[in-house]
């Protein structure tokens, strides 16, 4: 049996679910699409006569809302097509995709989320008559022939539902469709009581070419509530893209949701940028339009397709021929953004030789001796040594100082990357990676008998087995440091699965099996130079030599900022306590 052919059935009620709780974010959308027709009805007209002046009108009237275009106007067959065919757009031909903003046809529906009913009444430019077409949320319409009204264009007459009354003041309307419509191309204004407001004017100053840098910095504090570093252009044929750039004046959370205003043929459809802006941009705050990039379904984010990463790809060296500008034209603004925003311009040097080059000797880094710009570090080092681990740097910051070496501390997000860039473009410098065992070597041998010396490391190491950790004795600046913990990453590995494994857990006893026969420890160097560690190596009572090597290890983890667990502290204070008990001082002997 030949089968039958079945129309599908909308159920309206659940589709208005659907746009209010699934494809639009918030009820207000209503205003932008009622923009939207607008603007693409004056659009059309527009295409015919180019001379003609588009405009947009709001009445206002108790819970009564009435959105006036002077546009194209519609025909009856154009009511029956476009307004109640849900799905369908009633863009056409080459302007459906050039200059129109609406693409999918369901817009006008959000009305019905606001308002019981859509009343449309319209005159159009094609036929001297005027028709009313009236849609309700159960899904059914009428269309009637009414007066001629006085002027060509579609009238939208809403009733707000009772828990929407709010949505139809004056001022939330007036705030909703500068939200939306800003930036667009036509003077819209509002009428309530016979009192006119034009709102937009059509010119907004961030499109104007010849807007001045002081007029973009104000409209900026005005968008974003900020007073900017600076601004500047950007634009990008892919996607037929214009916009500025506001220079964000203090520093950015790298973690934060960037705020951005995001105009699709100047109508305003998000505030992210995702995937067109380049992720190391964090410092900028963006407005721009776009005349061809595609929006999703629900307008309020952007098609993520190969257009988009064109778009991208160009938005991108606007970045950078801005960054290389300042270079030769405003070297004070360049220093500012640097200083304030260098993790993001390290960022990106270390992924793009050109700006790596460029602006190498601005770029500043954290040593022992301060925050330094590299052209200052070259400059008057010899030999620039640095670390990409941030306990490595803590041991080795402090001594290699007294030593009059200079060290950067590499351990932050594309600092060792960009140093070891920096080496392979600048050969001529020396550059080197250091350790903690580097600066342990270059330590001078203690100047003391090696029986002496022998019958002290065994007496401190017999102390420190209990902190996984073995003792040294050599000389070394600042006289001042008692002594230093110094580790690598192996020697710590180890320290902490031996304290793990004297854990009761499977796990712990588990690890308890697998170290090594000849493992790596932490040492703990006594500096033979400090008159604390003199007196330490000439004592005899051996209850305050526990005492004294236990203080001095815990402080040494102290200076070197490591984590200090339960079992060091208590030590440290039962250390601590027999110092009061026993009057250390009159134990120590002269030297």
């Amino acid at each position: 049996m030949e089968g039958k052919d079945f129309q599908f059935q909308v159920n309206m009620k659940g589709m208005i679910e659907l746009l209010s709780e699934h494809i639009y974010s918030s009820p207000t959308v209503f205003i932008r699409e009622l923009l939207q027709n607008g603007v693409d009805a004056v659009t059309v007209r527009k295409g015919i006569d180019e001379s003609f002046s588009g405009k947009i009108t709001l009445f206002f009237n108790e819970d009564q809302l009435i959105f006036q275009d002077n546009g194209v106007g519609l025909m009856v067959d154009d009511m029956h097509q476009f307004l109640s065919v849900i799905g369908q757009s009633s863009k056409r031909g080459e302007l459906a995709d050039k200059d129109l903003i609406g693409r999918f046809g369901i817009g006008l529906l959000s009305c019905l989320v606001v308002s019981e009913e859509i009343v449309v009444e319209s005159r159009s430019l094609f036929k001297d008559e005027s028709v009313r077409w009236t849609g309700k949320a159960d899904g059914t319409y009428a269309v009637e022939t009414i007066a001629l009204l006085p002027e060509v264009g579609t009238r939208v007459i809403l009733k707000a539902k009772p828990n929407w009354r709010s949505l139809f003041k004056k001022e939330d309307i007036k705030k909703n469709v500068l939200y939306f419509g800003s930036a667009l191309p036509i003077e819209i204004k509002l009428i309530e009581n016979d009192k006119e407001e034009v709102i937009v004017d059509g010119h907004p100053i961030w499109l104007n070419p010849k807007a001045s840098k002081t007029e973009l910095l104000a409209y900026g504090k005005e968008v974003f509530k900020t007073n900017f570093l600076d601004v500047f252009p950007i634009a990008s044929e892919a996607g037929d893209i214009q916009g500025m750039a506001f220079v964000i004046p203090n520093k950015v959370n790298t973690t934060t949701s960037k705020e951005h205003k995001i105009f699709l043929k100047r109508m305003y459809l998000c505030d992210q940028a995702n995937n067109l802006l380049p992720e190391w941009t964090s410092f900028v705050r963006c407005i721009i339009n776009s005349n061809m990039l595609q929006p999703t379904a629900s307008r309020e984010s952007l098609m993520n397709n190969a257009l988009l990463a064109e778009a991208k790809k160009e938005l991108t060296i606007c970045f950078k021929d801005y960054l290389k500008l300042l270079s030769v034209s405003d070297i004070d603004i360049l220093e500012k953004i640097i200083n304030v925003h260098h993790l993001y311009i390290k960022s990106l040097a270390a992924s793009d030789n050109e700006i790596l080059q460029l602006f190498e000797d601005y770029l500043p880094f954290e040593t022992n001796q301060g925050t330094l710009l590299f052209g200052d570090i070259k400059s008057n080092y010899n030999t620039i040594f640095y670390t990409p681990s941030l306990d490595d740097y803590r041991q080795i910051r402090r001594i290699a100082g007294s030593q009059n070496k200079l060290v950067i501390n590499a351990a932050y997000s594309y600092e060792a990357e960009l140093i070891e860039k920096i080496h392979r473009f600048r050969p001529e410098l020396t550059i080197e990676i250091i350790r903690p065992n580097d600066v342990l070597d270059s330590f001078e041998e203690a100047n003391i008998d090696d029986e002496r010396l022998q019958q002290f490391v065994e007496k401190a190491n017999k102390i420190l087995k209990q902190h996984y950790c073995k003792a040294e004795v050599k000389r070394f600046e600042p006289k001042d440091t008692t002594a230093i913990y110094i580790a690598n990453e192996e020697s710590l590995n180890n320290k902490n699965i031996q304290n793990l494994s004297q854990g009761t857990s499977p796990f712990a006893m588990t690890l308890g099996h697998f170290k090594k026969q000849e493992e790596e420890l932490p040492t703990l160097c006594f500096n033979q130079q400090n008159d604390l560690v003199l007196k330490l190596l000439a004592l005899k009572d051996a209850e305050l030599f526990e005492a004294l090597v236990n203080v001095l290890y815990v402080q040494a983890l102290m200076l070197g900022g490591y984590t200090i667990n339960k079992k060091e502290m208590d030590i440290f204070n039962h250390a601590l306590y027999q110092f009061v008990i026993l009057g250390m001082t009159n134990f120590l002997p002269e030297i």
